[in-house]
């Protein structure tokens, strides 16, 4: 997705814990007078509270990239300063979930130009609870009204196995290729959204009870969230350009990468990278009103099925977005969930029995800054997973065949929400209720949960002034990241069972790891410890052998679990996953995403 809206040179003046560049000049920009010296808290572009007209523009647009983090940046107003972060990232939620642009439906033809917004719709629109079903064509198999991110490139598709991502995504029809399953690609079984991951990065497995009040005897009985991974056309076309099984290239860097020194002029690009996790539930299973969740078809996988590839209407329950950006070079990250979530007794599995901290920890704590004071959450002491430490279900057990696994364990919200996102959610939800447009939108039922900007070290203690870029510090989504200990209280680097010397079935926390290393731009962020969504994609890093192991020392955060020199950018592309995957694959499969890295 070319980005047509105005960069802003430069990178904040030293920030205490990560030291980006020092002695820099301020970014200005003259239509938000920025240059003030006071600051007086003027908003950056795309940081503005969201209005009527921004909810209704027509067609919407994307937020042009704030400018380089200013601890001063705001006066003394640091709560001002992380609600014009809160509106920015609403404003890439209204975007990316407008209609795609349209091209008539025609039989043979593609609904929609894939990655680009319709230019003639709105966030209005897409809002309607019968969005995707009134818009189904080719025979009732295929809808022209998809969201602009489901449009974007599947995980299968930017590294399909045994091939090379080619062409222009803007006119592909979606074909999602496995190294362990055929899929239909004629109108009966593909689709936008591909539902090809059952677990939450090989950790946890989450469920809505089939009753909608406690856990089955047998969690497989219940309604399994699924999730997928998405990159838009400007990721699609830089590993297109640069792919070559034969020969992967030594450094990678996401666009915007102009003015890297390691990569070869034809390979850079002001385009911006943005890549989309989102989490569903079934519409058909346990109790749920689908009129109030955006819904669409999606393909989703079953063991012993022939074809193993289904089709069922699906709800969106949670979306990640993470968004590089010039000044942003680890990204920014946001996420957004729905207020439904934890309304029907969802609840999760560990694929472990066993959690130990690495180095030990006798009272492991978090500390939490929520914008107005912070407090430690008590995190589950090491050992065995059981009801002492975690929440799980009052008299509900899994059956011997998951003795390898723990729980039931009741999710729960995130202790992390800000003051800033607390209120800018209020703002935006009431904005939308005084427009009649709004009366049954779907998105009146998404709320976002919170913003991580920069690499930063957790608070030291409870006491004194925080440091503002701690607020989000433990961003987690509670359908994504839903196990404290291990996603939604996260900062370091983790590793799933059998990997860096854990034990069968054990999880290991390595909490004081410095997690980001080598960034472009960032010199000193090999001294980080981040923690949420940012912390645990800094643990990738390329180029790594196929267990992840760094190939050199300057070997860098690419923050993609995607991108692998000696898996995917060689060919071997993903297997998908089903449904009802047996407990015995599952354990194999358990430390897919969370790598080594020393």
């Amino acid at each position: 997705m070319k980005s047509k809206l105005p960069m802003i040179a430069g990178l904040a003046c030293a920030l205490a814990m990560i030291a980006i560049i020092a002695s820099c000049k301020k970014p200005v920009d003259t239509a938000t007078s920025l240059s003030n010296p006071a600051g007086q808290g003027a908003a950056f572009p795309g940081g503005a509270p969201i209005t009527p007209a921004d909810l209704t523009a027509t067609p919407a647009a994307l937020p042009s990239p704030p400018p380089a983090y200013d601890p001063n940046f705001c006066g003394s107003n640091q709560l001002l300063c992380r609600q014009q972060y809160a509106y920015f990232a609403w404003r890439q939620f209204i975007y990316l979930n407008s209609p795609a642009q349209r091209t008539g439906g025609l039989p043979g033809t593609l609904p929609v130009k894939r990655g680009m917004v319709d230019p003639h719709d709105n966030f209005v629109t897409s809002g309607d609870p019968n969005f995707y079903q009134s818009g189904r064509v080719h025979n009732a198999n295929l809808s022209n009204n998809l969201l602009v991110w489901e449009t974007f490139a599947h995980r299968s598709e930017l590294f399909p196995a045994g091939a090379s991502p080619k062409g222009d995504l803007t006119t592909l029809t979606p074909r999602y290729i496995f190294s362990n399953i055929s899929v239909d690609d004629d109108d009966t079984q593909v689709r936008f959204n591909n539902l090809d991951e059952v677990t939450q990065i090989g950790q946890n497995q989450l469920f809505f009870p089939s009753d909608g009040k406690r856990p089955s005897a047998y969690p497989y009985d219940d309604c399994i969230v699924l999730f997928q991974a998405k990159v838009n056309n400007a990721e699609y076309n830089y590993i297109s350009k640069i792919y070559n099984a034969g020969n992967p290239p030594r450094n990678i860097e996401l666009p915007p990468n102009t003015g890297n020194p390691k990569l070869d002029p034809q390979t850079w690009s002001d385009d911006e990278t943005i890549e989309i996790k989102s989490a569903w539930r079934d519409m058909t299973c346990g109790s749920v009103d689908p009129t109030r969740y955006h819904t669409a078809h999606a393909v989703y996988y079953e063991s012993n099925a022939n074809p193993p590839s289904r089709v069922g209407n699906f709800g969106l329950i949670g979306l990640h977005i993470l968004r590089k950006m010039k000044n942003y070079p680890a990204f920014i990250y946001t996420t957004f969930e729905h207020v439904d979530n934890l309304n029907s007794g969802a609840y999760f599995i560990t694929l472990y029995n066993d959690m130990e901290y690495s180095p030990a920890i006798d009272n492991p704590m978090a500390i939490v800054n929520d914008g107005t004071k912070r407090f430690s959450v008590k995190l589950p002491g090491a050992g065995a997973v059981g009801p002492k430490g975690y929440p799980f279900v009052p008299g509900a057990t899994l059956p011997p065949r998951l003795a390898d696994f723990a729980g039931p364990i009741m999710a729960e919200p995130s202790p992390a929400l800000t003051k800033a996102v607390t209120d800018v959610n209020a703002e935006v939800v009431a904005a939308m209720a005084r427009l009649p447009e709004f009366n049954k939108s779907v998105w009146m039922n998404y709320r976002l949960a919170g913003v991580q900007i920069l690499p930063v070290n957790e608070d030291s203690s409870t006491s004194g002034t925080p440091d503002p870029l701690t607020e989000d510090f433990f961003l987690a989504n509670n359908v994504i990241e839903s196990s404290r200990p291990g996603v939604q209280l996260f900062k370091g680097g983790v590793s799933d069972p059998n990997m860096r010397g854990a034990g069968p079935h054990q999880l290991l926390n390595l909490r004081s790891e410095a997690n980001i290393q080598n960034v472009w731009e960032l010199p000193n962020a090999n001294q980080v410890v981040m923690g949420g969504c940012m912390g645990c994609h800094g643990n990738a890093r390329y180029p790594t052998d196929k267990e992840g192991v760094a190939l050199d020392p300057s070997a860098s955060s690419t923050f993609n679990f995607l991108i692998n020199y000696s898996t995917t950018m060689q060919g071997t592309g993903f297997s998908a996953d089903t449904r009802n995957e047996p407990p015995e694959e599952l354990k194999a499969k358990a430390s897919k995403y969370m790598r080594r890295i020393k």
